[in-house]
């Protein structure tokens, strides 16, 4: 094959893909709204229970690990929203963030 025959090829496949792709995306975004509303019905999240990670008297947090040495002087709410994700605040507080936390602060009615 000629260079031009594989490139040609490769751009073939992409185009083939792009649908593939684009499906995968949109089920792994439902997915992720599911798994993030189940956790929410779980738990019996409602926002009011948050403490969010910015707002009004809140400090600039630049990383979550300040976040969770202010959460644990400061919050008794029990979860916590950091980057759009909530984790339980006796997590955050212990410097643990829970790699599946689930629940997502654009779930939760306001």
């Amino acid at each position: 094959m000629t260079l031009a025959q594989i490139e040609a090829e490769i751009e073939q496949i992409a185009g083939q893909m792009k649908p593939l792709i684009a499906r995968t995306e949109a089920l792994n975004r439902e997915r992720r709204r599911l798994k993030s509303v189940a956790f929410i019905e779980a738990n019996s999240v409602r926002i009011e229970d948050v403490e969010m990670s910015s707002g009004d008297g809140k400090p600039w947090f630049g990383t979550a690990w300040e976040f969770g040495k202010w959460l644990k002087a400061n919050s008794d709410k029990r979860f916590c929203e950091w980057n759009e994700t909530i984790y339980f605040t006796a997590e955050l507080a212990e410097g643990r963030m829970d790699s599946k936390a689930s629940g997502t602060i654009s779930e939760l009615s306001y």
